[in-house]
């Protein structure tokens, strides 16, 4: 009987021995695997961020080549070289007893003078002064600073008349360039319309008086284009 409460003091001593360091060891193991579940997850956050910053690395390098390699899209890159007037400069053109337009005078690039210029003078005597309206106007096409040929009187004989523009358009669709000139001549109290057409005809520039005075109640170069082209017979 002795015996039998020694073994069982001793079986229930060893038990809860052994039951505590279970416990201990399950303890350690718990804090180990916590410890590689905060471990393995920091590894995976360490790439993911090292991949995003490869990966961003990599979209923009074409990025950059791309926009070096294409030009810039600005008004510099895209500005085209101006436009030389055709012709001569049409400047400090002179004729005897004349003063040189420049504001009626200008760069032809049509033939039968392609390459020349429409030239505008006044009289000095029929002028008042500088500023006055440029009046005994005349119309020639000068090449090289010099007349190479005087069109005809737009006027018609009619004194203090000048010019007040000047147009060029290909009336009557046959592929010559025709000169459409607007003007006014100084009655007793007023001035009135006097207008013109000079038709190209290939090697100069003709006008018709009788055809020109239809246009006499017209106060632009541009109704006088209107006019003509419904009335192509009248002129052409």
């Amino acid at each position: 009987m002795k015996i039998g409460r020694r073994q069982d003091r001793t079986e229930s001593i060893v038990g809860p021995r052994l039951s505590s360091g279970n416990r201990v060891h399950n303890e350690n193991m718990k804090i180990i695997n916590l410890l590689i579940v905060l471990l393995t997850a920091l590894t995976i956050a360490g790439c993911s961020k090292s991949g995003t910053g490869n990966t961003s690395n990599a979209t923009a390098t074409p990025a950059a080549d791309s926009a070096a390699s294409k030009p810039a899209n600005t008004p510099a890159a895209n500005a085209q070289p101006a436009a030389k007037p055709a012709g001569d400069s049409c400047k400090d053109l002179k004729l005897a007893g004349k003063t040189f337009i420049s504001k009626q005078s200008f760069p032809i690039d049509f033939e039968p003078f392609a390459g020349g210029c429409f030239a505008t003078f006044a009289s000095k005597d029929e002028m008042l002064d500088e500023k006055d309206v440029p009046r005994g106007s005349t119309f020639h096409i000068f090449k090289g600073g010099k007349s190479v040929f005087d069109l005809p009187d737009a006027f018609d004989g009619q004194a203090a008349c000048w010019v007040e523009a000047v147009s060029f358009k290909d009336l009557n669709g046959d592929g010559k360039t025709d000169i459409i000139m607007a003007g006014s001549c100084l009655a007793a109290k007023d001035s009135y319309p006097s207008n013109a057409v000079y038709v190209n005809n290939g090697k100069t520039f003709t006008t018709d008086a009788d055809a020109n005075s239809k246009l006499n109640e017209l106060k632009s170069a541009k109704a006088i284009e209107d006019y003509v082209t419904s009335h192509l017979k009248t002129f052409f």
